[in-house]
């Protein structure tokens, strides 16, 4: 494992490097002709590689010139995906200054029912951004608004009406939307491959992170339905760029429940964004338009799962042998 362990980290680090390359002389990470709002990630990433200073002066940045006095960062149209990026790397480093403001734009947006929407614009909440924003609060210290996102997540689960699809869109009354009332209803197919897996990703990492918050076995059960589910009905999750988050979920979940399964989807996913790398340090999932832009997001969002892959893997080996009774 050791030897594994140490190529997903070299592999991460030569991610970070591809994106430090595009960091602007002001600390910006912008660049002429694309849009000013692929720095969401970034912040994680280079605090995760130890770069610690490139990450403060993008920071510094972003509070000049583009968060709102409501928390709000301008670039990012309400987009609630990207907020939970900037606040979990900002929080990381410290920076409570746009950590704190972003975050309180985050809990503004929460509905009634416990969940959220990606976009204001939309109505229907999400369950990737209900549990995004369940796995910030939990950083933040807000249990209940992290318990309640779950709740919303769960309601979902428990309303499927199809083994081969999942329908992760609610409506703010809490009625799952499905093809019987909307024939594009937005869903993960089993006949499909190449997927947003961060549907089901998220809400199997929010399920592990409570369960470690609360003790309550309740959403360990939850967290085994979701990697079953996509193990079972998605597991080209593993093989596909856009995976990161059901392999860092599958992490957690052979952390808490010991499940070799697990451990070897996780381990797929590392392996096969090892083999995939592009030469200068990106990823680009074919389906993406080839500019600069993709393979810079895939470097943030990959890094970041390979470091923490990297760390959780030998944890859960070494916890579980500790475990063993002995001999």
């Amino acid at each position: 494992m050791s030897e594994k362990t140490e190529l997903y980290r070299q592999s991460a680090l030569k991610a970070v490097q591809f994106q430090l390359n595009s960091q602007q002389p002001d600390g910006s990470f912008a660049w002429e002709g694309y849009p000013r709002n692929a720095y969401h990630k970034q912040t994680c990433s280079w605090a995760l590689a130890g770069s610690i200073e490139p990450a403060h002066r993008l920071l510094t940045w972003i509070k000049a010139n583009t968060l709102s006095p409501d928390g709000e960062l301008q670039d990012y149209d309400g987009d609630v995906h990207k907020h939970c990026w900037l606040f979990q790397g900002a929080h990381r480093l410290g920076r409570f200054d746009v950590s704190w403001p972003v975050m309180s734009f985050l809990l503004s947006c929460q509905t009634p029912l416990g969940g959220f929407s990606r976009l204001p614009s939309e109505a229907a909440i999400s369950s990737s951004a209900t549990a995004h924003v369940g796995l910030a609060a939990l950083h933040f210290g807000r249990q209940d608004v992290a318990e309640a996102a779950a709740a919303c997540v769960i309601r979902m689960l428990k309303s499927q009406p199809d083994d081969n699809r999942f329908y992760f869109q609610m409506t703010a009354e809490g009625k799952l939307v499905t093809r019987e009332t909307d024939p594009q209803a937005p869903c993960l197919d089993a006949a499909v491959a190449k997927q947003d897996y961060s549907e089901i990703g998220l809400p199997l990492q929010l399920m592990c992170r409570l369960h470690q918050t609360t003790a309550n076995r309740q959403y360990l059960e939850f967290a085994r339905i979701f990697f079953e589910l996509t193990v079972r009905r998605f597991p080209d999750a593993f093989s596909s760029i856009g995976g990161d988050a059901c392999a860092l979920g599958a992490a957690l979940y052979h952390l808490l429940a010991g499940d070799r399964r697990a451990k070897q989807a996780a381990c797929r996913f590392a392996d096969f964004l090892v083999a995939s790398q592009h030469p200068q340090g990106g990823w680009r999932d074919p389906t993406e338009p080839d500019i600069p832009l993709s393979y810079v997001d895939h470097a943030a969002e990959s890094s970041v799962c390979l470091f923490e892959l990297a760390a959780l893997l030998p944890s859960a080996e070494i916890f579980w042998l500790m475990r063993k009774p002995a001999l």
